[in-house]
């Protein structure tokens, strides 16, 4: 009988950096000649982080339309496919970056509901190295306290916390940081992590295959929060998801992709609305492009980075998480989109995009 996969759980704020993670983690795990699978997850339906792990022609599944706690049977029917069509032997749960509470909604539930032998063997939350800093120095941060307050619980609950992006943070200050953490957190077990790292991937890898299994839901703490305030937190983040089909002028198409990207962030980040995360996925009819990631604290440089395409016809995926009105943003993105094709001489082929609000979390369990 084939060994059941293990099961690495990972959540953590908009913007921390864990797909990046676990798409580098998925590749040491193949180099090793393992079969691994992603279960992505979103309040939308059209999941920028589902279309990066298929450009790195990485496996994977989504749970859209809610978080795990309050879509738990969707979590578990793509687990399943995932263990059908794959046969994998470790795989990564990538939850929403708004959510909080897995011990009890998700964890606990999979650990003492499920017939099945796959359960969780790891549990991580990531946190943005600068956010964290400023956050352990009581300095001001760019977002509301309530959805501040998701992001307390996320790291309140982690056992296993890596703090990421720490190549963002000045190498002098690093010994600060993780002393501030280890003095504000003293029963986690922390990392200092960039992602881009090999070393420090295989490092969280190690860490997670060290890891004690989660097998003894009473060894666990369920948290004790505030869903009101959690319910609230999330509410002021407007999401929106977009997928626009585009076709430029010959050899004009890295340029209209750089215009129509700039113009989208510069109209956010012009309106002064907190930024959770905003990422694209540029696509060419060959399969040739990337992910771009801009977070609350950018790279002031993110434009370089923006990946080349080499089709004058491309898709360009969006997934705003900005703490604004939702109709504002829509607006926002339709007048700067509306802006950049007239200086760049694109054309739409087709669009959609859809703004919301994300309703008060309902988890399917919620487990003591």
């Amino acid at each position: 009988m084939r060994k059941a996969p293990r099961l690495h759980l990972v959540a953590g704020f908009l913007g921390s950096g864990k797909t990046t993670a676990i798409v580098n983690a998925c590749k040491q795990y193949l180099q090793q000649g393992l079969r691994v699978g992603v279960v992505t997850n979103d309040q939308g339906k059209y999941l920028v982080d589902t279309a990066f792990f298929q450009l790195d022609q990485i496996p994977s599944v989504e749970v859209g339309g809610g978080c795990f706690c309050c879509n738990y049977a969707d979590l578990e029917s793509q687990l399943e496919k995932l263990e059908h069509e794959i046969h994998p032997d470790v795989i990564f749960a990538e939850s929403v970056g708004s959510c909080a509470d897995l011990v009890a909604t998700v964890i606990k539930p999979l650990l003492t509901l499920r017939t099945r032998p796959l359960r969780p063997s790891s549990f991580s939350v990531f946190t943005d190295a600068r956010l964290l800093r400023l956050r352990l120095l009581d300095e001001p941060l760019p977002f509301s306290e309530d959805v501040l307050y998701i992001f307390d619980q996320q790291i309140a609950e982690a056992a296993l916390l890596v703090i990421n992006k720490i190549d963002l943070i000045a190498e002098d200050r690093r010994p600060e940081l993780k002393t501030l953490a280890q003095q504000r957190y003293p029963d986690k077990t922390i990392l200092l992590q960039n992602s881009l790292s090999a070393t420090d991937i295989a490092t969280w890898i190690t860490a997670l295959e060290d890891s004690h299994p989660l097998q003894l839901p009473e060894s666990l703490e369920s948290l004790d929060i505030d869903y009101q305030r959690y319910g609230n937190g999330e509410a002021q983040l407007a999401w929106l998801d977009g997928e626009i089909q585009l076709r430029t002028a010959t050899s004009n198409q890295n340029t209209a992709a750089r215009q129509i990207l700039k113009a989208i962030v510069e109209a956010i980040q012009s309106n002064h609305a907190p930024i959770g995360h905003l990422k694209f996925i540029i696509e060419d009819t060959h399969g040739h492009g990337g992910k771009v990631s801009i977070t609350a604290l950018p790279d002031s440089n993110w434009i370089a980075h923006v990946p080349q395409v080499q089709a004058d016809t491309f898709r360009l995926m969006i997934n705003a998480r900005v703490q604004i009105k939702s109709e504002q943003l829509e607006l926002l993105v339709e007048e700067a989109l509306e802006k950049a094709l007239s200086d760049s001489e694109a054309i739409i082929l087709h669009k959609r995009l859809e703004a919301f609000h994300p309703g008060m979390p309902k988890p399917t369990y919620r487990l003591p």
